[in-house]
């Protein structure tokens, strides 16, 4: 019987791994190597740092002392936390539908042929060059009691006196989600708009031939050629609303009360102002999880759209 060392002396690589060793993969991994370093020192790095503090009581100064999963049953068994969760998922979930009908409404007014389209196009997709920081103050002001345009049209209309647009529990979630729906419909425009240009002119020519109405052509040949798009930007824009920290911080802090508190708020609350830095990475696994789960279902679901198996 041969043994191991022998095994290993007559060990010889299959040729299909050779260019592995090649002199040209070696040195186009080195020249991958400081990106490979870099990508893992910001990325990688405080991702497995994070899931690793959220089983420590850490405040940022003393030493980590190991707590297990307790973190995790204290966080789950909060009512807060689950309000704050049902907010993060309403707003990311109705703002990326609204916002995805009203790209949807201006690509098919801008895929039509009508003077002063270029300039209407500029303008529409004006909103998207605009930095968060510059959007929330401004929406801030809008939103301003006695100072603000939008009471003051509902004054002079004599609708209502004004309406406490952030201050209020009511309205405050809906008001930063319209800020954010204006900052970003024209990405859903825009990409709609590209698709629709893709579409082969000689299927809506056959379509008209055979006496179809504008409706019918939008339905069967407009929507199953845009599909695919839908579904690949709908899962971008809710996985990159889920995250999004700025509007809401900036605009209400995620009050009054915890009414427009979202996930990464929260997080942001609990690491930095009261020094929970394992309660904060708990939570944010779990905000993880939640992520990666619903892109998993979500393209589960449409698998075939996006031309997976």
């Amino acid at each position: 019987m041969a043994t191991t060392t022998d095994k290993l002396r007559n060990f010889e690589l299959p040729r299909e791994y050779y260019h592995w060793f090649s002199k040209e993969s070696v040195w186009g991994w080195l020249f991958l190597l400081p990106s490979l370093l870099a990508l893992g020192l910001v990325s990688v790095y405080p991702l497995f740092r994070g899931i690793y503090l959220s089983f420590f009581e850490y405040d940022g100064i003393a030493d980590p002392e190991f707590v297990g999963l307790e973190h995790y049953v204290t966080i789950l068994g909060w009512t807060e936390f689950w309000v704050v969760m049902r907010n993060t998922l309403v707003w990311a979930f109705a703002a990326v539908v609204v916002m995805a009908l009203i790209g949807l409404g201006f690509a098919v007014l801008l895929n039509r042929d009508f003077r002063g389209r270029s300039v209407a196009t500029t303008l529409l997709l004006l909103p998207w060059a605009v930095p968060f920081i510059s959007i929330a103050l401004n929406w801030r002001l809008m939103y301003n009691f006695e100072l603000g345009p939008l009471n003051g049209f509902l004054r002079m209309t004599g609708i209502t006196e004004g309406l406490p647009w952030i201050a209020s529990s009511r309205y405050a979630l809906f008001s930063i989600m319209l800020a954010w729906v204006w900052r970003n419909f024209p990405f859903f425009m825009l990409t709609f708009l590209a698709g629709m240009k893709g579409i082969p002119g000689d299927l809506y020519e056959a379509a008209r031939v055979d006496g179809s109405t504008k409706l019918d052509q939008f339905r069967h040949i407009t929507m199953p050629f845009l599909q695919p798009i839908a579904v690949v930007m709908t899962l971008l824009m809710s996985l990159w609303t889920l995250n999004h920290f700025t509007l809401i911080y900036v605009m209400t802090g995620g009050g009054p009360g915890n009414t427009s508190m979202v996930l990464p708020v929260y997080i942001y609350e609990r690491a930095f102002h009261l020094s929970e830095m394992g309660l904060a990475s708990a939570i944010a696994v779990v905000m993880l999880i939640v992520m990666m789960t619903y892109g998993l279902i979500y393209l589960r679901l449409y698998r075939e759209d996006v031309g997976g198996k």
